[in-house]
């Protein structure tokens, strides 16, 4: 297997701003999705954005039929089972192995099946924002995203070269589980995930700057405090389909109302 392939088409794409960036790290009155989120039809979900680090685990199908894994950061792998791969950074993959160990007792491989990729936030431990979860820097994740390929699916991607797979995932082709799928997944798994704050119709979200900030500002308080619970950094939204998905931050909202 090319390793470098696989992390490429694993990796988690960027999240846009929900308003657009201007002069100076600034927000201006653009949004990012022109229409926002205006269908009334469309469900919206607005999770907490837990910060940590970025990290994955990348469950697939090995030579022999077995299952196994590998653990990475947004930008690189960390570890493949059995030391493999040994890199100690954030000391994510020490902490993500017991869940992937767990999840291979727990699931026996389909014919079709090749590839699942679960995304987490790892954070507390020694993450620059520990003190808003943790004050003894006890270590915890939540799963945010999913995303699984058949057997085929995945050859025709490792086929391609390193460039095409680039083109692939930052054109929105990762194909994540919708809502209720996802939820299927954390809980047959009893994995822990980024708490859902609220669900509403796309129309009833609020478009402006100003009006976005104050709907950001009832989620001030983390929902996911270790140990203790500080300050949120802010939210993510998302439709159903997960077609949109944009952040929104804290800093970003008072950077731009600062006086």
């Amino acid at each position: 297997m090319d390793l470098r392939k696989m992390n490429s088409l694993t990796k988690y794409p960027s999240i846009l701003t929900y308003h657009k960036l201007g002069e100076r790290g600034k927000l201006t009155e653009e949004i990012t999705e022109e229409r926002g989120f205006l269908n009334e039809c469309d469900r919206v979900y607005v999770y907490e954005k837990v910060d940590g680090e970025n990290s994955r685990i990348i469950f697939f199908k090995n030579q022999f039929g077995e299952m196994d894994y590998l653990i990475g950061s947004r930008e690189e792998l960390l570890y493949a089972k059995g030391d493999r791969i040994g890199n100690p950074y954030g000391n994510i993959a020490e902490f993500l192995k017991p869940i992937a160990e767990k999840f291979i007792q727990n699931n026996v491989p389909k014919d079709d099946w090749a590839l699942t990729v679960m995304y987490q936030e790892s954070y507390g431990g020694k993450t620059k924002a520990a003190k808003n979860y943790t004050d003894n820097k006890t270590q915890a994740y939540r799963v945010f995203d999913i995303f699984s390929l058949t057997k085929t699916e995945l050859d025709e991607l490792l086929h391609l070269p390193n460039e095409k797979i680039a083109e692939w995932r930052e054109h929105g082709n990762q194909p994540f589980y919708n809502e209720k799928e996802k939820v299927g997944f954390v809980k047959s798994n009893e994995l822990e995930y980024a708490p859902l704050l609220a669900e509403l119709n796309g129309l009833e979200f609020p478009k402006s700057l100003e009006a976005t900030f104050t709907y950001l500002k009832n989620f001030e308080q983390t929902n996911v405090g270790i140990d203790s619970a500080g300050r949120s950094e802010g939210i993510i939204v998302r439709s159903a389909d997960r077609k949109q998905i944009r952040k929104i931050r804290f800093e970003d909202y008072e950077r731009t109302f600062r006086k």
